[in-house]
């Protein structure tokens, strides 16, 4: 494959990508896109000499890259949505996705499916466009490797998905020796949240609780 049909093929592919970080499921629409998209694409043009030496009327162009801004994300879908609605697909690709890649992300994935989370809950669609969120997942994880997101930076990555996701399972109450403190009261959740992030459970709670 040659370099220019490479970076088409990447400016092609990358739509799979972003409609896994940032569409989900409406009401009105399977595959709704949840944020702003601006693609600019990158043009090599032909030496104007060179092209008339050729009998070229017009140089020509290549395709030689592209940068792609998103904007105005629905953040607050990420942690609330209507009950006939999902939260962003990637959420459940990763949650569909094989054991064997679980396992390589975080191994409290294991054994767990969307009703172990708070953030996505229990969901009677399992199917997106007429693929099952399993099919999306792969199809995510290769348009990842397109751009050369694969090996550590894909673990770490997802790793940060399931941090959102575990932050979900936390729940919180009034201090019973401070009324003005709130305090995380599950702490087998926040086990597993400081086992994820590698950060101490005295630390995640300062940091999230007054």
């Amino acid at each position: 494959v040659s370099d220019d049909n490479i970076i088409v093929k990447r400016v092609l592919d990358s739509n799979p990508l972003l409609e896994a970080f940032g569409n989900a499921k409406t009401v009105r629409n399977d595959n709704s896109s949840r944020f702003g998209k601006y693609m600019e694409l990158q043009f090599d043009v032909e030496d104007a000499t060179t092209a008339a030496i050729e009998g070229k009327a017009i140089p020509s162009c290549v395709l030689a890259g592209s940068k792609c801004s998103t904007y105005l994300l629905e953040k607050s879908r990420v942690v609330a949505h209507e009950e006939s609605e999902r939260t962003y697909h990637i959420f459940y690709q990763l949650l569909a996705a094989p054991d064997s890649a679980k396992s390589e992300i975080w191994d409290g994935l294991l054994g767990s499916g969307n009703e172990s989370f708070n953030y996505v809950g229990d969901t009677d669609t399992k199917m997106i466009e007429n693929c099952s969120d399993g099919d999306k997942w792969q199809t995510t994880v290769d348009a990842l490797s397109l751009i050369n997101v694969s090996g550590d930076p894909f673990k770490y990555l997802m790793r940060a998905i399931c941090t959102v996701l575990q932050l979900g399972n936390l729940s919180f109450g009034v201090d019973p020796e401070n009324d003005d403190r709130s305090v995380i009261t599950s702490d087998a959740e926040l086990l597993k949240l400081s086992s994820l992030m590698g950060v101490e459970k005295s630390t995640i709670e300062k940091a999230l609780t007054f």
